[in-house]
């Protein structure tokens, strides 16, 4: 039996380089669900990689990120990235929340407002994406149109918890019609230095490598030596 090894590819941008987690790669799991989950900063902050139902968290996405002002508050703010985000820009979002605890005190910089959505679209714009501004909206779409991060800020209403919507989405597809690749989301309250770590890395020109059997088939053909 052949033993030959798939090859390895490369893909750049890296929101280019989704990729599926196996079985093997996940993590200890913590619940009775078969979840895994990290809390950290006093139980300040949550981390929830849910593959499977939970009654901890909303049914959305693969990945959970919760803030709370203390352990038994409701949550601030939420994030969720579904399954094929690549971890790499997953783990600039943590690494910068990781960062913000070090800072300690009851008010870490990840429970406050780091300014204006600008901070959020600059990483973007500088990579060459296209900014747009409508009434009820801003977008930025890349060069190869194949991602959009969007904007959608809360307005008025009694219908909606509206610091809880999810004002920020990111979306990447590839050249065929039909669902997302991968997406993310951020509700409002998102700090937006977090988010802004998030989107710097989505549009890093740092190739990425990948083993050929971890990619979807629709991002081989958009990848280095496909």
């Amino acid at each position: 039996m052949s033993t030959a090894r798939l090859p390895d590819r490369t893909a750049s941008p890296q929101y280019t380089a989704s990729n599926r987690i196996s079985e093997r790669h996940r993590h200890k799991r913590t619940d009775e669900w078969g979840n895994y989950h990290a809390f950290g900063d006093q139980g300040r902050l949550h981390i929830g990689f849910i593959p499977e139902y939970c009654e901890l968290v909303e049914p959305v996405g693969l990945w959970h990120i919760e803030a709370r002002p203390h352990r038994d508050a409701p949550a601030l703010w939420r994030a969720a990235m579904s399954d094929c985000t690549p971890p790499e820009i997953i783990a600039a979002l943590t690494t910068t929340l990781a960062a913000d605890v070090e800072t300690g005190g009851d008010r870490p910089p990840y429970l406050r407002y780091s300014g204006p959505p600008d901070t959020v679209w600059s990483p973007l714009t500088e990579a060459g994406w296209q900014h747009s501004i409508s009434e009820f909206d801003a977008r930025a779409l890349a060069p190869d149109m194949l991602a959009e991060a969007t904007h959608t800020p809360p307005r008025p209403g009694p219908a909606f918890d509206q610091a809880r919507e999810e004002a920020w989405q990111v979306e990447v597809r590839t050249i065929d019609e039909g669902e997302a690749l991968w997406w993310a989301e951020f509700h409002n309250d998102t700090p937006a230095h977090l988010i802004a770590a998030f989107t710097t890395a989505l549009v890093s020109p740092q190739p990425l490598w990948r083993a050929e059997h971890t990619l979807p088939p629709q991002v081989r053909r958009l990848i280095n030596g496909a």
